[in-house]
This record gives C-alpha cells, structure tokens and sequence, in this order.
C-alpha cells in the first residue's frame, strides 16, 4: 500500500447529508489530481474518460481513489450517511473545472 499522496493537498473538503437519490460532482478537472475518501458509510463513483467508463464502491476509509486530470466523475447511492473526504491538489478555481458534459466530450475528442 502507497502511503504518500502523489501531490501536495491546497484544499480540503467533505460532502455529507447526501439526500437519497442526488449525485454530485458531474464535472471533469482540467488540470488537478483529488482522492476520494470513504470516511463513513459507502457511495459509487462513475468514472469516464470518453473511451473507458469504470464504476468504483468506495465503502472503506482505509481506501482512496485518485481522479486524474481530464476524467468525467459523479459520485451517487450514497448509503448508511456516506461521507466522502476529497483531499485537492489546487484550490477552488471554477474556471479549472468543466461541468457540462457536451462541453467535455468536446474537448476530450480535440
């Protein structure tokens, strides 16, 4: 087991209080790395990089998924008051993010 983050964590931040149904993130990064963490509960991961599209059960706190520049990701069935601890390697900029999916297919096929 890897125990260093491959990167410097700038931001800190945790969902919680997910309301059954709801996904979020449906956004890609252009330019950063974050872990996902399953520090209670479980929820699903959808991971898709317009050529390959994985889902992920996070249900541990002993385990993290690295999300990569460039990867189309919504977390979603959020269990037993899931919480998800994303530790980011830049902070907040809203103009490093792509939230529509249209737009991302685009410019994954340039």
């Amino acid at each position: 087991m890897d125990k260093e983050l491959p990167f410097q964590v700038r931001r800190v931040f945790w969902l919680h209080h997910i309301a059954d149904g709801k996904d979020r993130g449906e956004h890609a990064l252009l330019d950063s790395t974050e872990i996902i963490v399953a520090v209670h509960g479980s929820f699903v991961v959808d991971l898709d990089d317009t050529e390959n599209k994985n889902s992920v059960l996070l249900d541990s706190p002993d385990k993290g998924l690295v999300i990569r520049p460039g990867v189309w990701f919504c977390t979603h069935t959020y269990k037993n008051d899931g919480v998800s601890l994303v530790l980011a390697e830049e902070e907040y900029a809203r103009n490093k993010y792509i939230y529509d999916y249209e737009e991302y297919i685009r410019l994954r096929n340039n």
